[in-house]
């Protein structure tokens, strides 16, 4: 695929995913079934795909579909409990946890742009949580922290990606979300109202962003991926304030601003330093 390519359809499923935070914050269900409800949706949705493909289940599978898990149930969940410009920009430092585990699982030199975007998303994070007006609690607060660093496991399984075609990973994801959550989705009354409607067009958008997100990560880097869908985090907050009348902090506005100025940084002096530099994030 070609990387222009890759790029307009990253910028497509930022879009799409900056949609989830506002109806996970509609949404009455619990966390939980709101994860199971709309992954398994998204699954019966991805099957026709899938099964037209070869499934070799390896550890990158495995490892994916756990990290997918783990982020969609740490991100519900923090949408739950705090606000949403907390939940997004707490997934957004998912490029630094890039960086410090390919320096400890591949031994990859931190630079002085890493350490430098470090700080800065250090400095974001405690602003985050020093905010008293964006309404959040500590717990929601802490879930969130999880959010970047499950996300950041989603981009480097991706990259480990050798004998599967990456929608096969998004549709293990989703089957093990659904499965883990399923207890929960049983106990909500099935009354076909606007919430089960919201679940379903939720899991629609979820197994089209992850199909499209999985195969553009193909023409982009580990670090590209989880940069170039930075209309998300400024988006949802402000989908989020028009339709709910939810509002961020002064605080919460700075640290953000501080997090994505700071990866963007980074990630910007490694394409001008090596115009070469071509990581494929999935590795195929």
């Amino acid at each position: 695929m070609q990387r222009q390519k890759s790029v307009l359809l990253t910028i497509l499923v930022a879009f799409i995913w900056s949609l989830s935070g506002l109806f996970v914050k509609t949404i009455s269900w619990n966390a939980m079934a709101i994860a199971c409800g709309r992954s398994a949706f998204a699954g019966v949705l991805l099957w026709p795909i899938v099964r037209k493909s070869k499934i070799h289940l390896d550890r990158a599978v495995f490892g994916y579909a756990i990290c997918y898990c783990l982020f969609t149930y740490s991100f519900i969940g923090s949408n739950k409990l705090t606000t949403a410009a907390m939940a997004i920009m707490m997934q957004y430092c998912a490029p630094i946890y890039v960086a410090l585990f390919s320096f400890f699982w591949w031994n990859e030199k931190l630079s002085r742009a890493d350490l430098l975007c470090l700080f800065g998303v250090i400095i974001g994070m405690v602003l985050f949580f020093l905010d008293q007006f964006g309404g959040g609690s500590a717990l929601g607060n802490l879930i969130a922290v999880g959010n970047g660093i499950f996300f950041a496991g989603i981009s480097l399984f991706l990259r480990q990606q050798k004998n599967n075609d990456p929608i096969v990973c998004v549709f293990m994801g989703n089957m093990l979300t659904a499965i883990v959550g399923l207890p929960f989705l049983v106990q909500v009354p099935f009354t076909f109202g606007i919430d089960w409607m919201l679940v379903l067009l939720n899991g629609i958008f979820i197994a089209l962003s992850y199909a499209l997100y999985a195969y553009a990560s193909k023409g982009l880097s580990a670090l590209e991926a989880v940069l170039i869908p930075i209309l998300d985090p400024i988006l949802t907050p402000i989908w989020v304030l028009l339709l709910i009348g939810e509002k961020p902090g002064v605080s919460a506005i700075i640290g953000s601003a501080i997090i994505l100025t700071s990866i963007t940084m980074n990630v910007w002096s490694k394409r001008t330093s090596d115009p070469t530099h071509k990581e494929v994030a999935t590795g195929v």
